[in-house]
């Protein structure tokens, strides 16, 4: 096996590649031309791999490690103390299950017909010019609350805004500025107290027949010792839940984008929704940049692409560089809706690594996300209101998208105008 190659960050040099945001990591690998990179900066080192074969190491327990990889800022802000995402072995397939029991076929039918009547009274009640993002922020907050069983009807209007504002904010506060990190450990801190007294109020007031709701699941969740999770991480644990789910207005600013911006998409969409619906989405998925990267420590040496990945390494795999490979994806900078006509299903029931925008491996045993299909579910709603349910005029607006922005969306947040 070959040794890492290595490239040293200058103090003078770190704002410029951070510039680069969702393109950083390849341009690491760039600089030392091969698909494996260790970059150095101060007394900090990560090794960035990318591609089909190399996540499939990334994600086999045996070889990779989430314990202790998550850096403090993220956990502080976007994941929360000891949540799913930071477990290993018997302790993350335990916790996972409870997610995963979640998302039955029967809980996302009935999830799609609350997220198509929340959206059907948001649309029917917009008039003029209006944002899609502020939209879908609040669509989707009260969807996914009421899906898991949170009554919201006890908050006010603004109280409500705010607490889906808040949502995003843990986003948007993980890895950007430090005024912005230090808003969202505030509002993760807010949204924690929130949860917190929903799961009080649920182990206090168990409601017979409403076990299988996200809320009520997780105030009765336990360790693999079989005591109740501590009150604090049941509550990250519901948001885990809500956070990620307030998280798709992203991808359905970037929606507008695809059928508003690019030339062609809508009218081809229109013309056979029924056969591109899907295979529309998982190209957005894979085209626009949502989460930029996971990190894992290596168990022990680790080999990929035929570079050594030393025991103990802090290494992040590139998951938008993995879903624009050129290895793997043909012209992967060309949006074709067309590309996954045919399989566009197995993308998120069958196939483990070739498209990662929301991690990769079996849903169960490995660290992908569990709302994957809370997201086609959310996407297939909305491309319907977007193309079949309503007309729009298109205001002009800048539809650039800042690649050093996390999360990222046109800069005008999808600009629409109803009669």
């Amino acid at each position: 096996m070959k040794e890492v190659p290595e490239t040293k960050i200058k103090l003078t040099e770190a704002k410029d590649l951070l510039d680069h945001g969702y393109n950083l990591l390849s341009v690491i690998r760039e600089d030392v031309d091969a698909p494996v990179a260790k970059a150095k900066f101060l007394t900090k080192e990560i090794i960035t791999i990318y591609g089909e074969e190399a996540a499939k190491k990334f994600y086999d327990p045996t070889k990779f490690k989430r314990e202790g990889a998550m850096p403090k800022p993220v956990l502080k802000t976007l994941f929360g103390e000891d949540g799913v995402q930071t477990l290993d072995g018997e302790a993350h397939h335990h916790r996972k299950n409870y997610f995963m029991d979640l998302m039955v076929p029967e809980r996302m039918d009935e999830y799609a017909e609350i997220l198509d009547r929340h959206l059907t009274e948001k649309m029917e009640a917009q008039h003029g010019k209006f944002e899609l993002f502020e939209l879908a922020k609040l669509v989707l907050f009260e969807a996914i609350a009421e899906w898991s069983g949170i009554n919201l009807d006890r908050l006010s209007e603004n109280e409500i805004k705010d607490l889906a504002e808040k949502q995003i904010s843990m986003i948007s506060g993980a890895i950007t500025s430090p005024t912005d990190h230090i808003k969202g450990i505030s509002d993760r801190n807010d949204s924690e107290e929130w949860a917190q007294e929903l799961i009080k109020e649920a182990r206090e007031n168990p409601v017979p027949g409403k076990e299988h709701l996200a809320l009520y699941t997780f105030a009765q969740a336990t360790d693999l010792e079989g005591e109740l999770l501590p009150v604090e991480v049941a509550a990250v644990e519901l948001l885990n839940i809500i956070r990620p789910t307030v998280a798709l207005t992203v991808w359905m600013a970037l929606m507008g984008h695809a059928l508003f911006a690019k030339d062609g998409v809508y009218d081809e969409l229109k013309a056979d929704f029924k056969n591109l619906q899907d295979p529309f989405i998982q190209e957005m998925r894979r085209y626009y940049p949502f989460f930029p990267m996971l990190p894992a420590i290596a168990i022990d040496d680790v080999e990929i692409d035929g570079y050594r990945i030393p025991k103990d390494t802090w290494t992040v795999l590139d998951l938008y560089g993995t879903n624009h490979d050129e290895r793997t994806v043909d012209d992967p900078e060309k949006f074709e809706i067309r590309r996954y006509l045919g399989r566009a299903k197995d993308l998120s029931y069958e196939e483990e690594y070739e498209m990662i925008a929301q991690g990769g491996g079996k849903f169960r045993e490995m660290h992908r996300c569990a709302g994957e299909w809370i997201t086609l579910h959310s996407m297939r709603v909305f491309s319907d209101h977007l193309v079949n349910k309503n007309e729009f005029s298109i205001p002009e607006q800048d539809w650039e998208i800042p690649m050093n922005q996390f999360p990222t969306y046109p800069k005008d947040r999808s600009l629409l105008f109803k009669e």
